[in-house]
């Protein structure tokens, strides 16, 4: 055995939180905290919303491959926003669905535990959600009641399928092209 060996089998041996998963989530979050830094937070809601905006259309394309052509129903579609978290290391389920409403939870965000106080890339989770929802149903209203990002603790989002007259100053919109 030389020396090479031991230090290496020495220092990969030790207990570092670093994986392939903990390096992107600490990417963005500094990547988040330095736009803020430098061009505030509304314009750093911006940026990621347009981010967001281009991911979103991704997801609903690979869904909608896999899932075929009909028309996504509000079951469906609520069911492809928890699977689609739960694939990016999420933890939402669906606490009532309507005509007009999905209604989720989530108790892990797949940003990490890192994300209190980086509220804009809860805009990333609306954002996505809006764009894969208004993609298949032409509208979508996404209201971000409490987060994670916030300090509540837990996420509790509420997905609008038909413009509500109310929801106005508590809701993003998204509109989608049919």
């Amino acid at each position: 055995m030389n020396a090479i060996d031991t230090l290496e089998q020495r220092i990969a041996c030790k207990q570092i939180d670093i994986d392939v998963a903990s390096f992107y989530q600490t990417i963005l979050l500094e990547l988040e905290t330095l736009m803020e830094d430098v061009i505030g937070t509304e314009e750093s809601k911006g940026f990621v919303g347009m981010v967001a905006d281009h991911v979103g259309a991704m997801f609903h394309e690979k869904y909608k491959a896999q899932l075929g052509d009909e028309r996504m129903s509000p079951e469906v579609i609520a069911q492809v926003l928890v699977d689609l978290k739960r694939r990016i290391g999420g933890r939402f389920s669906v606490s009532a669905i309507t005509p007009d409403t999905i209604v989720l939870q989530n108790s892990l965000c797949p940003f990490g535990v890192n994300v209190v106080g980086k509220q804009p890339l809860c805009h990333m989770t609306a954002n996505v959600f809006g764009k894969l929802v208004s993609s298949e149903n032409g509208y979508a209203a996404v209201e971000l009641n409490k987060t994670i990002a916030n300090g509540d603790g837990h996420c509790h989002v509420v997905v609008h399928l038909k413009p509500q007259q109310d929801q106005k100053d508590v809701a993003h919109e998204y509109f989608g092209v049919q």
